[in-house]
């Protein structure tokens, strides 16, 4: 029993002794390494292992996560503007256009009157019929702007003139009939009849009602389904230069 125990102890001693041999052996090569050359290295393995220690303690859900959002930034702007909603042009409706088309009637009489008293001036004659007026404003170059004469027919871009015209006593009117079936039928007559201050008078239709007979007296006129309208600077665009002017060629007519 002794014998196998001092064998034991014996093969463990040499085992150990074999064991050291082999360290100091290994050693010498450790030591020879440099450690300089590769602390580039260390540090990029020290870095990961860090972030994979911490990656595996952070929890899951935490993780970082990168999503693209479209931001609809130029959407409204390349939305091109409903129809209903854009601007409406001040320079139009019915009140806009009802009062054209009586700048443009009154102005047609004013041309009228201009042209008889030039002829009559020179002449000391008064034209035979409306071809006379007609031909006599062609020639004098006094058409209002916008107003023509095409084939027998004076027209407007809003409104077709029909003219009467009676030498003795000497009168005229200007009959106004609208293009389109919104508009009404406007009437001037010269010499101008009584008005109030500031005003000019002139009669207004439907535009369905029958045109009614040349040079009819107000009475009839207001008979036959015609009102009587005043035309006010105030409401309109109708300066003092245009009333006093319209005034002085009705007094001169009605000297005639």
């Amino acid at each position: 029993m002794a014998a196998a125990f001092r064998f034991l102890t014996m093969k463990e001693t040499s085992t150990t002794l074999d064991l050291f041999s082999k360290i100091k052996r290994r050693i010498p090569v450790v030591k020879s390494i440099d450690l300089s050359q590769h602390a580039g290295v260390l540090v990029v393995l020290c870095f990961v292992g860090v972030y994979g220690f911490l990656r595996i303690l952070s929890p899951q859900n935490n993780a970082a996560q990168l999503s693209f959002v479209e931001a609809p930034a130029n959407e409204a702007s390349e939305k091109k503007p409903d129809s209903s909603q854009q601007l409406k042009d001040p320079f139009s409706g019915a009140e806009h256009d009802h009062a054209q088309r009586l700048r443009e009637t009154s102005a047609l009489g004013m041309a009228i009157s201009l042209s008889v008293m030039s002829l009559n001036s020179r002449t000391s004659a008064l034209p035979q019929n409306v071809a006379g007026i007609s031909e006599h404003l062609t020639t004098s170059k006094l058409w209002p702007p916008g107003v023509e004469t095409r084939n027998g027919v004076i027209a407007s871009e809003q409104s077709i003139f029909h003219i009467a015209y009676r030498r003795e006593p000497f009168s005229f009117e200007v009959l106004a009939i609208p293009r389109t079936d919104h508009g009404s039928q406007i009437l001037f007559r010269f010499p101008l009849p009584q008005s109030e201050p500031n005003s000019i008078l002139y009669f207004e239709a439907v535009r369905d009602q029958p045109i009614p007979s040349a040079l009819l007296t107000t009475e009839q006129l207001s008979a036959a389904g015609w009102k009587i309208r005043h035309w006010r600077g105030d409401v309109l665009t109708l300066n003092v230069a245009t009333l006093e002017t319209l005034r002085e060629q009705s007094s001169l007519l009605g000297g005639r």
